[in-house]
Order: C-alpha cells, then sequence, then structure tokens
C-alpha cells in the first residue's frame, strides 16, 4: 500500500488517524485479539491507524503501553514537528508500514522502542505470520521489562 507525501502529511498534522485504546490490568496475560481484530478492520484505512494497549495504566502511569501503529516513517504519530520536516509532500510512492511500538520505563533511556513489523502490503499478504511477529516481539519486550523490574527489586532489598 502506497501512500502520497502530501496525504501523509495530512492525516500527521490534521490526526487524521483511527485511534483505539484497549486497557489490561494483569500484564502476564495479554489478549492481542482485540488488538488485532482492530488491525485487520483498519489496516487498510487511507488515514493511519493508531492502536494502545494500556498495561497497568500505560507508560503514563507507570505501567507498559504497546501499540500498532501505520506510518510511512518509523517515529510515533504524536511526533507531528519531526514528522513534519521527514515527509516530503512531493513525494507520490511512499510505503506505508506497520510498526510495533513499547513504552516502558525499563526498555530504553527514552523509555520508548520501535520496530518495523511489516509493510502493509506485506500484512495484507500474510497477516498471520505478522501478527506472530507482533506476538513474539511484545512477549520478548515485557519480558525484558519483567527482568529489569526484578533485578531493581533485587537492588532495593
Amino acid at each position: 500500500m502506497n501512500i502520497t507525501g502530501q496525504k501523509a502529511l495530512e492525516n500527521i498534522v490534521e490526526n487524521h488517524f483511527y485511534v483505539d485504546t484497549l486497557t489490561v490490568v494483569d500484564e502476564q496475560n495479554i489478549d492481542l485479539d482485540g488488538l488485532f481484530e482492530r488491525l485487520d478492520k483498519h489496516i487498510t484505512d487511507i488515514t493511519f491507524m493508531h492502536l494502545d494497549i494500556l498495561v497497568a495504566g500505560g507508560v503514563s502511569e507507570g505501567g507498559t503501553t504497546l501499540t500498532l501503529e501505520t506510518n510511512i516513517i518509523n517515529l510515533p504519530l504524536r511526533y507531528t514537528s519531526q514528522l513534519k520536516k521527514l515527509v516530503w509532500p512531493e513525494k507520490t510512492d511512499n510505503d506505508v508500514n506497520l510498526y510495533m511500538i513499547i513504552e516502558n520505563e525499563f526498555v530504553s533511556q527514552s523509555h520508548l522502542v520501535i520496530a518495523l513489523a511489516s509493510s502493509v502490503a506485506a500484512y495484507l499478504d500474510d497477516s498471520d505470520s505478522v501478527k506472530y511477529k507482533i506476538s513474539q516481539w511484545f512477549t520478548n519486550e515485557l519480558s525484558v521489562i519483567q527482568e529489569h523490574q526484578s533485578g531493581q527489586k533485587n537492588d532495593e532489598k
């Protein structure tokens, strides 16, 4: 799936993207099915998509935020000013990609990690393998967070 630079800028600057948030309490049992249902429904939208799962209140509450976004650049859609500098309106064939984002104080110094899940075209060709990749990536990142949290608790003793 491709998009013009002009349309991408409109989506970013005017907040033309589908947003949905799911909330879970137990970080041991995060059900991604609801996230994947919304992903399947909105992956081909001409506007971008931002899907969150807030674990224990999300990163703003000291928890974790898991996000899937479509965009042409691997920056969160909320970084409007940076994206405006990087998107060229005259470019007519930008690939739309699906990005995985995790936010937690233990994932990096910036509390943010972004990874490419696939292009939207690749997702449409084989969504099951991309969903598996997403599940594995989130599982691995959550394991890193749990290790750091356990290490911090041990350091406090």
